[in-house]
């Protein structure tokens, strides 16, 4: 039944206050005339503005504008695809669509609606009044005295004068109208407002839509479009239709296409994160650093959704919780992890986020395919790309991937006089933490225990001076000089001050391969034994694989102790480098076994296990063994992936 409603009521209406709130915000609708009316619109959902608080109130309106304002403040159903020039990826496609359902526009004689045209004063009165027939509101209307809309058809005079009764839309002055006048922001918003206020329609601020899209540019400035999204399925959807580069959850960026990015580890309050192998944060393999103090590790962007981000480092996809991810589109990175040739040799230089700057460290030879004072790209030090993200070749660092089961070719007084070589070098340096190193260093003299723990525990001894090189700076380390732990055993990232402590520097070693490398005193089990909870492979490896999977969380731990392994070798005579040929395992739950065809020895439950080759390639392989028991095994070569080695 149509509702009666008379020009002089209506104006009483217009004199009642609007009663949500209305606070001054910094943008440019504060102060304007139409500021009550377009902020209410804002605020309601019904028109939304450019980002960063601007709303160009000033802007003028188009047809596929106006009419999505009127969809959106009557709560429009859809509607079918009715106009040729309406694409359905148009974000104006819903409200124009529903709003010609409603008969409240409609097309030219071609079937098209032109929504890019501006709409005019009388365009808009037309829209308005067609919509006060949509809502069944009838109004009683005198013809206006204006002078300038002679010229109009029947249909636009009516709707003028509906509009000037229900005090929707004024005229200048009694005479003027302005009918060609094209529409502004605020006008807009104004008479919309005051289409829902006349006619009794709720105006209520819209539901926090926490999603929105954006484009991200160098400076890492956010320029969101005006419409936010109350899931993340439609703002990814939007995202796509759009072109845009990213989609935030409460200003947050939680999605960006795939591969376009780096994700940095940013705990709110823990010393590291989790890297997870599936998506429900299950099962937890490895963590990686995320403090500030400690290093704000950078790895890969794979994808995300709302609850989760898939990263790469180390030559395996993880999953990490959204609340422990930092993600950063690649053009608006203030720096990066980057590799370079430097004189033959590799060095991989670290980004620090949270200072901005960087450092560096060996890893060892630089593959042939570098040139010299070019940066290069990896998140596993073994597939780099240049700066276009081109893939220019693969090798693997030899040490980092040798197996800790094999045994060096130097001699215990080679060790030792590297080791006083290195102190000296140290000493030299004039670094306070190095004062005194040739004398007060734990290191020295450590030959003879190194060689025998090799023989003994079949532990190798390079790989044992490499960790305590790196863990201990040297013998230098506080660990070291107070209570003789060399290899950081038993501190942890949230307890760093704390330790394991040992009568004796010899002591440490022995330790490290009896209740680490080897160990089967607790549930966890050994680095070098198949199938504990520590075992990923017996080489230094890298977050995927190797012993770096779970003794430091470091994501670059590995390749800092082959780094060291490959100095020391240099040093002495580079005995002991591409000594073995190396390989990682392709299949999970595989035999190891005695001979080729042979009973099974031990098992590998997961694949990419470094192993070490032995004699000629074959199709049965002959590899050192990882288990303790055993000197050796076989391994169907079908089930290998021999690695590149730079060289």
């Amino acid at each position: 039944m149509l509702r009666k409603f008379f020009a002089v009521m209506i104006s009483a209406v217009l004199l009642i206050p609007f009663l949500s709130p209305l606070n001054a915000k910094a943008d440019d609708i504060s102060g304007i005339t139409l500021e009550k009316e377009l902020r209410a619109m804002v605020e309601a959902g019904i028109m939304h503005g450019y980002g960063n608080g601007v709303y160009k109130p000033g802007e003028k309106v188009t047809r596929g504008e106006f009419v999505t304002f009127i969809a959106r403040a009557l709560k429009l159903p859809a509607g079918k695809p009715t106009f040729s020039d309406v694409p359905s990826s148009s974000s104006l496609a819903y409200g124009i669509n529903a709003a010609a359902a409603a008969n409240i526009v409609s097309g030219d004689s071609n079937g098209k609606f032109n929504p890019g045209a501006f709409v005019t004063r009388k365009d808009a009165a037309v829209m308005i009044s067609n919509s006060l027939d949509y809502l069944k509101v009838e109004v009683t209307y005198t013809e206006s005295s204006f002078s300038d809309i002679n010229h109009l058809s029947a249909d636009e005079k009516k709707a003028i004068h509906k509009n000037v009764a229900m005090n929707i839309i004024s005229g200048y002055d009694k005479r003027t109208f302005r009918p060609d006048e094209r529409t502004s922001r605020a006008h807009a918003a104004a008479f919309i407002y005051r289409l829902l206020t006349a006619t009794g329609q709720d105006i209520k601020p819209e539901p926090v839509k926490p999603y929105q899209v954006a484009n991200i540019d160098k400076n890492g400035t956010l320029t969101y479009t005006s419409t936010s999204y109350n899931s993340f399925e439609k703002a990814k959807q939007a995202m796509t239709s759009q072109k845009k580069e990213i989609v935030t959850l409460n200003k947050k960026i939680i999605y960006m296409k795939a591969h376009s990015g780096l994700v940095y580890a940013k705990s709110k309050s823990a010393a590291t994160v989790n890297l997870y192998t599936d998506p429900k944060f299950k099962t937890v393999k490895a963590s990686v650093p995320s403090s500030a103090k400690y290093g704000t590790t950078e790895l890969k962007y794979v994808t995300s959704t709302n609850q989760f981000v898939q990263v790469y480092i180390g030559g395996e996809k993880f999953y990490m919780k959204l609340s422990d991810a930092l993600l950063v589109p690649f053009e608006s990175a203030k720096g990066r992890n980057y590799y370079e040739n430097v004189n033959g040799e590799l060095y991989h230089y670290l980004y620090s986020y949270d200072k901005n700057t960087y450092i560096k460290y060996n890893a060892g030879v630089a593959p042939s395919f570098m040139s010299k004072n070019q940066k290069y790209y990896s998140f596993d030090g073994a597939i780099f790309y240049n700066g276009a993200g081109k893939k220019v070749g693969t090798a693997y660092q030899y040490f980092q991937f040798l197996s800790a089961r094999t045994k060096t070719n130097y001699t215990a007084a080679q060790l030792d006089s590297y080791i006083k070589k290195v102190l000296a070098e140290k000493e030299a340096t004039g670094l306070s933490k190095y004062k005194g190193a040739t004398k007060k260093s734990k290191l020295i003299g450590l030959g003879a225990t190194l060689k025998k723990v090799e023989a003994e525990k079949r532990v190798n001894a390079l790989m044992i001076l490499a960790m305590a090189n790196h863990e201990s700076d040297y013998g230098m380390s506080k660990h070291a000089q107070t209570i003789n732990n060399l290899f950081g055993i038993a501190v942890y990232d949230s307890a760093p001050g704390q330790g394991a402590k040992f009568k004796s520097p010899a002591e440490s070693v022995y330790a490290l391969a009896d209740q680490y490398m080897n160990a089967n005193i607790d549930w966890r089990g050994g680095y070098l034994m198949p199938n504990t909870w520590r075992a990923y492979g017996s080489a230094p490896g890298t977050k995927a694989n190797g012993i770096n999977v779970k003794y430091a969380s470091d994501a670059w731990w590995g390749a800092k102790v082959g780094g060291h392994m490959y100095r020391i070798d240099k040093a002495l005579g580079r005995k002991d480098f591409a000594k073995y040929q190396l390989g990682v395992t392709n299949a999970a739950d595989l035999n190891v076994r005695v001979t080729p065809n042979g009973s099974i020895r031990y098992k590998y439950k997961s694949k990419g296990m470094p192993v070490a080759y032995l004699g000629q390639p074959s199709t049965w392989q002959k590899i050192i063994s990882d288990d303790l028991r055993y000197s050796e095994g076989y391994i169907n070569s079908h089930y290998l992936t021999t690695l590149p080695i730079a060289k």
